[in-house]
């Protein structure tokens, strides 16, 4: 545990005295809308997907083709919200002192008389301009790049201005809290329909000056990979005070897509959540027989009012520990309501009263004049009469204090009876007690003692009331110093502003996140007002694109507008809003949404409840600031076509994933457990999800393989999902190639390799596991992410060669060990290049001298001069080879001491007497085990002179000489290729002493030769011994005789491999033989053929295909009737793994064909011509 830091006195001062401050202070951007860089995405990062548009809205809105409504699960089709958006209203003083409306709208507005739009639009430097999506976290190419000069928000950093090439995320730069997040900017200054300058700096900014940064974000861990997030962060960029604002979320449904019109919305208050469900369970052919489930809408985050005095939200008596800080009695402070303070009152002369200042929104304790008068509060003037003046509670939801307490809009509806979402008790809530201050103090916003110099601290600042994002102070108390001091650009280590200086550094008044846990990066530390109203309409009822926004403030976005219907039979909008608060200059304030679908259950009770449970994750993920457990990095999968095999290979970097959340919460970050491999015939991967939870719904899919680390997780993981555990392997050890046997060839399949963690159990956390993104466009175009590939395999054009290996060779070295080389991917292969595969070595000292380890490996492409692998490091046994220019070397080394290979040793001629090879050794010394071979040649006398050597042995006490002699023989060490030093011990009776080498079948001692050599220091070393014996042989050696001296050995630094690739080609001779194999499947076609992929279009039958198989790789098709009519003429062109051709079963003219016998010519030039008859039956 790590103590918390508090704020000093000394923080207060640093950070600005209050939000006032800071807003007054606030300089208005130059981000203005562009619908020049109007642009969307599917979302797609878990099991929804949608179609996400860079003005504030999302789903398909005119039922285009090229969108997406709200689909799950992604790819099917399956239908249940058509479109989700948000209004932002506030009413305002014009230029000419009236009191208007304006509501900002996503979409459809345009000045009539123009032409041009009036509707929020994507700000520039968000985006890559020449790319056609939002930028998002997992596609580097949707950034603005340096031409842009990066992130237009993130210029002013002055160690890296525009973070060009990182990730702008939620929480800093290069974090990504989510498995996928979009991220872009809007503006509302089009919007020029009314006399209203919201700007002084710019009259011609029109709107209310309003800037939206929308964050979308989905994990894939399990328990919420069916929700998806969007975050609508609003600011007032002008330099007026907006007092009065709304913000509406609608959502249009469209459960279960096409069909009759019987969805059925509800709103349930309570829980603040839009719940959409169809009446009868029936959706479109989608669906099939499967029943349509239920989608909802949860209001996460709602604007905070910060000014009211009263704690909205409910979260004060959750911070016990600040109540317990506060100067004076909390009971007499900070009081929690009662239902007196809902009666009314009578004022009389005398009698305490509460003013508030218009801007700062600081309270002056006074007294009613006596003798009636005027007194001004919030910029209003209001009479008292002589004979005083009854008061009520506030219920008229007007932005003002009418019972002149200090409190504003308090509501016995909400404050006395507010309810508390996740424990569903209903409490009255705390609000500071103006009156219990005594007359001439003067409060400062948000605090509890007076003076209008009063430090921001935890003794004066009132406890998680009237709290602000935009306050630059820690309200909750959460800020850890360990762990969050971070500095102002979210991330450690880069030496920002902030960071390592122990205090927190808030990110408000500027465009960067700040350090976590205060202000942008704490949802908690806003004041929400929640759910303030929610309207259901008929479809027909109101036409949002021309609808006045008079109309839009009145209907939907007004406090207490209460109005649920249920009409079946009809289309219904949603409208769910809050308001009103007030949004000053440089503030911001957020409304946030999680949107949760759910299917499979025996009832629609059964759907409801389920997603309940998903939208209580949301909750939690809310509240802990939009971070959840994350997926590992996700791999980039390539997949290869073969003859009846598909091979995969894939890299490692999500070995390398660090996940934030985990570490915060206490688990171990570097979490990356296994691989999973899944193959579908249908891109929306279900025939994979066949796992089943304790209810029957598909919940978990099987893979058909699994590699895991060999680390002793394994087995079921102990946290269930509704009764189903996650298999976490068999520690089987991690692969990065899988060949796929099990297929049909011409079949389409698609491919994902998921990476896995192992969960944090603690937390009750389930492995998590990458998304599987998949994108299927109603034309029938496929997208998808790096970890997934469609492949369909084939077999090879006519003539096919495949790839060789034209000479492999151990070129220099004696290595004991083996080298192979597998050819993964021929279409890498470069052939006609030259390899060289060399080693490094290093020695340390062992009980028995030195001893030589392999230490790493090198790969040079000679024919280019470039090293393909440099010093790599895995050598051991069972290390997996990167996989290099289509090919994977495989290293089988020598693991054992180098020792004598008593098997490869011996005489070239078994005559001669054998000997014995081993490590020198003399009375008490011993020799290196040099891991070296040699050879021993027998010549005439003389043709080598052994050296004159003294041994000492016995630590000195004994000396042998050893003078030089000529001898017959020499010796060279052959790894080294050079002739080596020795010593000749001249013994046996037999020679005399005459130097040659022999031994006396009668007598002893024998001959002895002692190899010596310099180690790597220079110095020389005893190192091996030859002693002949009668073992075997039945003569001397004698000039001719050769020896080979064998080392079993590790890969050494003199160790080189050479080879040369020869790449796929084709043989124009083999081709002409191979026509004969060309032919149309299936033939007969009846009706349908197994791989014809399942029909995206809305209406008719779906693509059809009849395949033409072993081809030539260019050749021309043609297709005739009986009648002897050209029906198709087809040009294929193809790669050398692919001998086949794919025709639609339509004609030139894209007719369908009829029924009957057809024949086929086949015309390839060079190489000959083949043809067929076919046949198509209904």
């Amino acid at each position: 545990m790590h103590k918390k830091l508090s704020l000093s006195l000394l923080f207060g001062l640093i950070f600005l005295s209050s939000v006032h401050a800071q807003v007054i202070e606030h300089k208005p951007s130059d981000f203005r809308g562009d619908v020049n860089l109007r642009r969307y995405s599917n979302i797609d990062g878990n099991n929804i997907r949608a179609t996400i548009f860079n003005s504030g809205y999302s789903g398909n809105p005119n039922g285009q083709p090229t969108y997406v409504n709200y689909e799950w699960p992604k790819n099917t089709g399956r239908i249940y919200i058509a479109l989700i958006c948000i209004y932002l209203g506030a009413e305002v003083v014009d230029n000419k002192g009236d009191t208007i409306i304006i509501v900002d709208v996503p979409l459809g507005r345009t000045n009539n008389a123009t032409g041009t739009s009036w509707s929020l639009e994507p700000v520039s430097g968000f985006i890559d301009p020449q790319q056609t999506e939002i930028a998002r976290s997992d596609r580097k190419s949707s950034w603005p790049n340096a031409v842009q000069k990066g992130w237009r928000d993130k210029r002013t950093d002055p160690i890296d201005p525009g973070w060009v090439g990182s990730w702008d995320g939620f929480f800093g730069k290069n974090i990504f809290n989510a498995d996928q997040e979009f991220y872009y900017v809007t503006s509302d200054d089009l919007y020029k329909r009314n006399p209203y300058t919201p700007d002084t700096t710019d009259p011609s900014r029109g709107g209310l000056g309003l800037l939206m940064d929308v964050r979308t974000l989905a994990w894939s861990q399990i328990l919420v990979n069916d929700i998806v997030f969007s975050i609508h962060d609003i600011k007032n960029d002008g330099t007026k005070t907006i007092k009065k604002m709304s913000f509406a979320m609608r959502v249009s449904d469209w459960v279960g897509g096409e069909g009759a019109p019987d969805d059925l919305p509800y709103v349930d208050l309570l829980s603040a959540t839009t719940f959409l469900t169809d009446n009868d369970r029936r959706g479109s052919a989608a669906f099939g027989s499967d029943p349509v489930g239920v989608a909802s809408l949860k209001y996460l985050e709602t604007p905070g009012n910060q000014v009211n005095g009263i704690d909205d939200d409910g979260d004060s008596d959750d911070n016990p520990n600040l109540i317990g800080q506060i100067s004076g009695n909390p009971d007499t402070v900070v009081p929690h309501f009662t239902a007196a303070d809902f009666s009314s009152r009578m004022l009389h002369p005398g009698d305490k009263i509460v003013l508030i200042e218009p801007e700062t929104y600081n309270r002056i304790i006074t007294t009613y004049p006596v003798g009636g008068g005027t007194v001004t509060s919030l910029g209003k003037k209001i009479v008292l009469p002589a004979a005083g003046l009854l008061v009520a509670e506030d219920t008229l939801d007007n932005g003002f204090d009418d019972d002149f307490d200090g409190l504003i809009d308090e509501k016995q509806s909400l404050h006395l009876t507010h309810i508390n979402e996740l424990t569903q008790t209903t409490n009255p809530v705390r609000y500071i007690n103006y009156l219990s201050f005594a007359v001439g103090d003067t409060i400062k916003r948000g605090f509890i003692v007076p003076g209008k110099n009063a430090a921001w601290n935890y003794q004066n600042v009132a406890p998680s009331i009237d709290e602000s994002r935009d306050d630059g102070f820690d309200n909750d108390q959460d800020w850890d110093a360990f762990l969050d001091d971070v500095g102002l650009d979210g991330v450690r280590g880069t030496g920002d502003q902030g960071e390592g200086d122990g205090k927190p550094t808030s990110g408000v008044g500027t465009e960067f996140p700040g350090e976590p846990n205060i202000d942008k990066t704490d949802v908690s530390e806003t004041d929400a007002i929640g759910i303030t109203s929610a309207v259901q309409i008929a479809e027909s009822a109101i036409n949002t694109n021309t609808a006045p926004d008079q109309s839009y403030w009145n209907i939907f976005m007004t406090p207490g507008k209460i109005n649920l219907i249920r009409l079946l039979g009809s289309e219904l909008h949603t409208w769910v809003s809050s308001g009103y608060f007030p949004l000053l200059p440089g503030q911001r304030q957020r409304m946030a949404v999680s949107v949760a679908i759910s299917a499979g259950g025996n009832t629609k009770e059964d759907d409801i409840q389920s997603v309940i449970k998903k939208q209580k994750q949301a909750e939690l993920a809310y509240r802990a600031d939009y971070q959840f457990a994350q997926a590992p990095l996700q791999v980039t999968l390539t997949a290869v076509p073969g003859d009846g095999k598909v091979t995969l290979y894939w890299d490692d970097i999500a070995e390398k994933s660090y996940d934030r959340f985990i570490s915060k919460i206490g688990g171990n970050p570097r979490d990356f457990e296994g691989y999973r491999i899944y193959r579908v015939t249908d891109a929306a991967f279900l025939d994979a999800k066949t796992i089943t939870d304790a209810y029957g719904v598909r919940t978990l899919m099987h893979p058909i393989a699994e590699f895991d680390l060999k680390d002793g997780i394994k087995g079921l993981h102990p946290i269930d999902i509704n009764g189903v555990k996650f298999d976490l392997g068999t520690d089987n050890g991690l692969k990065h190639e899988y060949v796929d046997t099990n297929i049909i060839n011409g079949q389409r399949y698609f491919y994902a390799v998921t990476a896995y963690d192992f969960g944090y159990i603690p937390a009750l956390i389930p492995p998590t596991e990458t998304p599987i993104q998949v994108n299927v466009a109603t034309d029938g175009t496929i997208t998808y992410g790096t970890n997934v590939a469609m492949v369909r395999p084939a077999a090879t054009v006519a003539g096919y060669l495949p790839t060789e290996v034209e000479y492999f060779e151990h070129a220099t070295g004696g290595a004991s060990g083996s080298v192979g080389l597998r050819v993964v991917d021929p279409f890498k292969i470069k052939g006609g290049n030259e390899y060289e595969l060399s080693f490094k070595d290093s020695v340390y000292q062992g009980t028995q001298g030195s001893v030589f380890v392999t230490k790493s490996y090198s790969l040079k492409n000679l024919t280019e001069d470039r090293f393909v692998v440099t010093e790599d490091t895995l050598i051991r046994p069972g290390d997996e080879l990167p996989l290099t220019e289509g090919f994977r070397i495989g290293l089988n080394n020598y693991q054992l001491p180098v020792a004598v290979n008593n098997i490869r040793t011996g005489w070239n001629n078994p005559d001669a007497y054998s000997f014995d090879f081993t490590v020198f050794a003399y009375s008490d010394l011993k020799g290196d085990l040099n891991p070296s071979d040699y050879k021993l040649i027998v010549g005439s006398d003389g043709i080598a002179t052994s050296k004159d050597t003294t041994i000492v042995y016995l630590s000195g006490l004994r000396r042998k000489r050893f003078p030089a002699k000529a001898v017959n023989f020499k010796i060279i060490n052959v790894s080294q290729n050079k002739e080596i030093e020795f010593v000749f011990s001249d013994n046996d009776s037999l020679g005399s002493g005459n130097g040659r080498l022999s031994t006396d079948p009668a007598g002893t001692p024998v001959d002895a030769v002692y190899f010596l050599e310099r180690d790597k220091s220079g110095s020389l070393k005893y190192t091996w011994m030859v002693t002949p014996n009668i073992k075997r042989g039945t003569r001397n050696p004698q000039a001719g005789d050769t020896a080979s001296l064998i080392v079993d050995k590790p890969f050494l630094s003199s160790d080189t491999y050479r080879f040369k690739m020869i790449a796929m080609n084709t043989s124009a001779v083999k081709a002409k033989s191979d026509l004969d194999k060309t032919r149309v499947v299936p033939n007969p076609y009846v009706a349908a053929s197994p791989w014809e992929p399942r029909n995206t279009f809305t209406s008719g039958r779906g693509p059809r295909e009849i395949h033409f198989i072993n081809l030539p790789a260019a050749c021309t098709i043609r297709i005739f009737n009986v009648s002897g009519a050209l029906v198709k003429k087809i040009d294929h062109q193809s790669t050398l793994m692919d001998g086949t051709a794919i025709w639609n079963v339509l004609s030139d003219e894209n007719f369908e064909i009829a029924y009957g016998i057809y024949v086929y010519h086949i015309e390839a030039p060079g190489i000959g011509q083949k043809t067929g008859t076919f046949a198509i039956i209904k």
